[in-house]
């Protein structure tokens, strides 16, 4: 598939990358503490702290690799909601939606919360960013990471993506879709996925992540944006699902399009698509 879609040494390098230990990255909570004063933090309880490069990432200077610690529960930092643990490619999403102040978000398929986070924290505490997810486990890891971060503009709802909840049509500024895929670009991480993922199970993946746009997509409002995201390099599950996705629903237009390698940067491969429905 991928020597298909992207040459064989665009595939060699993914397949490289792919056996390289994942470094641990992390997102300074920019509304309790600055990068700087986080790096201090760092420095005193013994973490080894390499701020990104701000030519190679611009707008991600509150981001770092961390290591030189046994676990993360162990520092004050952590418990204290001064960061968050965020892949690089995973903190584009909050970053290209750029939500203004007072703006409601939905995020669908939240758990653990990551990209709801860092949305309620860039809203200044304005808004409210209610993160779904559809079991009672997920939404206990949502609840963790809001006490954890003390954001009184996000809360944790038990729902399930592919049921339409009437209440929230037409009611988003933003819907975040990041949606469950093959995982492709995350196998550094999750190793199993290369002994397990099938055509069949990717194709039974497209078919879920249709029925799941189709909903939830009826839940931004005119001038809104869906955002769509995934953690892979299949491009049924991406470009070709945005095609799909753009001739089914003509009221939306594409704004921006991203495949994202895991050799070419720190982060995990990962797909985004930023759709605006239109005013």
């Amino acid at each position: 598939q991928w020597i298909g879609d992207y040459g064989k040494e665009r595939t060699k390098e993914i397949l490289a990358a792919s056996l390289l230990e994942a470094p641990i990255t992390v997102r300074t909570n920019l509304e309790r503490i600055t990068p700087e004063a986080l790096a201090e933090r760092f420095k005193e309880e013994g973490v080894t702290a390499v701020p990104l490069d701000t030519e190679k990432y611009p707008g991600l200077s509150y981001a770092y690799t961390i290591f030189g610690f046994d676990h993360l529960n162990g520092l004050s930092s952590f418990q204290e909601g001064l960061f968050y643990v965020q892949d690089i490619s995973s903190m584009m999403v909050a970053e290209t939606v750029a939500p203004k102040k007072d703006s409601y978000i939905i995020d669908v398929c939240a758990a653990p919360g990551g990209k709801s986070v860092h949305l309620a924290e860039k809203l200044g505490g304005t808004g409210m960013v209610e993160a779904r997810d559809l079991t009672e486990y997920k939404t206990d890891l949502i609840r963790q990471n809001i006490a954890r971060h003390q954001l009184s503009n996000m809360r944790a709802v038990q729902m399930d993506a592919t049921v339409l909840d009437e209440a929230s049509i037409g009611k988003a500024d933003a819907v975040i879709a990041d949606l469950p895929c093959s995982g492709l670009g995350v196998m550094r991480r999750k190793t199993d996925i290369k002994y397990k993922m099938t055509l069949q199970t990717e194709q039974e993946l497209v078919s879920l992540q249709r029925k799941m746009l189709e909903t939830v997509c009826q839940y931004v409002k005119a001038g809104g944006t869906l955002l769509y995201s995934t953690c892979t390099m299949d491009k049924m599950e991406n470009e070709d699902n945005v095609t799909w996705f753009l001739k089914q629903h003509p009221q939306f237009e594409l704004v921006k399009m991203q495949q994202i390698f895991p050799q070419k940067t720190y982060g995990d491969g990962f797909f985004l698509a930023k759709l605006q429905k239109k005013a």
